[in-house]
């Protein structure tokens, strides 16, 4: 087979909006280094990592999903519900290793069965999601009896507080895991479909790709990020309260909105998830060096993912207005 007839891979190109959300980062930096001479310490830009890893880790998957147009509400409830599960297992002084297998199985599980509800019920993903969510919620209350679980045994504190090769745990995490994905989104076919489907199902369909079974795939991939990130949680803490996971839905959205992934699917990437996780994450933090109220924090990511979804529509027109009128001109040379 000559290199001519090889089949090259989908490499998405940065869009003016991911450019647009590292620009904001890089300016939300130089603010908060100037207000808060802490903000740029070691100790804090390693706190600022070790909070937000689990977000990393599970906006890597909602990324996914909302290339292909979809959502899903529920991955707080989901992260609650395993990491409940794991620290029943680390009480019990259960292998380590079976305990992250167990994970990453529940999360997986959780995540497929959503995509059943969406592809095969043929539920919106919203309202799908919303349910399960509900569901999960009922069952963390139910499971944890009102107490939390607390003192549990730190098998998995490396993956947010220790360091390797010198380098804190988090950033060679995040590294490994946006790595894998880049090259799963760009090189892999599995991945590939999920930009052809979230730009137009039906054209892939034609193409011979199956749109449910990608978009079972999206679901369960994030299904098993969000397992994965209940093991980093209970890492984190070594403890699960009643309240676990309960922002981690909205906080994921607003990453990859802000990231630059489209709400009408087919455009998005895992680098400008991760510029927007890092942008929410230190947002976050700045709040609280700059000692306003946590209150405030909520109301600061409802006016990002607001803000994102206004300029993502600016965008996406302005991008078919210009579209058009290309068409209009080789129609007129025609």
């Amino acid at each position: 087979m000559n290199k001519s007839s090889r089949v090259r891979p989908y490499i998405p190109k940065p869009s003016r909006r991911e450019y647009f959300t590292i620009i904001i980062l890089v300016i939300e930096i130089i603010i908060f280094s100037i207000v808060s001479k802490n903000f740029l310490s070691a100790n804090n830009l390693e706190t600022v990592l070790r909070n937000s890893t689990d977000l990393a880790v599970v906006s890597i998957g909602m990324t996914m999903v909302m290339v292909l147009g979809g959502i899903d509400i529920s991955v707080g409830s989901a992260l609650g519900v395993v990491a409940i599960f794991v620290g029943w297992m680390l009480q019990r002084e259960f292998n380590p290793v079976l305990i992250g297998f167990v994970a990453v199985l529940l999360g997986t599980i959780i995540g497929v069965f959503n995509g059943f509800l969406v592809t095969k019920a043929k539920i919106p993903a919203i309202i799908a999601t919303l349910g399960i969510s509900n569901i999960l919620r009922a069952a963390i209350f139910g499971m944890l009896g009102g107490s939390w679980l607390t003192g549990l045994p730190q098998v998995f504190t490396l993956f947010t507080k220790g360091h390797i090769l010198g380098l804190p745990a988090p950033v060679i995490l995040l590294s490994i895991f946006y790595f894998i994905f880049w090259v799963f989104l760009t090189y892999i076919p599995a991945g590939r479909h999920i930009y052809a489907v979230g730009n137009s199902a039906e054209a892939s369909t034609l193409s011979g790709i199956s749109a449910t079974r990608t978009q079972i795939v999206a679901f369960g991939l994030l299904g098993s990020l969000v397992g994965f990130s209940a093991l980093i949680y209970v890492g984190r803490l070594a403890s699960v309260e009643i309240t676990v996971g309960n922002d981690l839905a909205m906080a994921s959205i607003a990453a990859v909105v802000v990231g630059g992934t489209s709400v009408k699917g087919g455009k998005g990437s895992v680098i400008g998830t991760l510029a927007g996780v890092l942008f929410i994450a230190i947002m976050k933090n700045g709040i609280v060096l700059l000692g306003i109220p946590s209150l405030w924090e909520k109301a600061v990511v409802g006016v990002l993912i607001i803000l994102s979804v206004v300029v993502d529509l600016v965008f996406t027109q302005r991008s078919e207005r210009q579209k058009r009128e290309q068409l209009s001109k080789q129609r007129m040379a025609i």
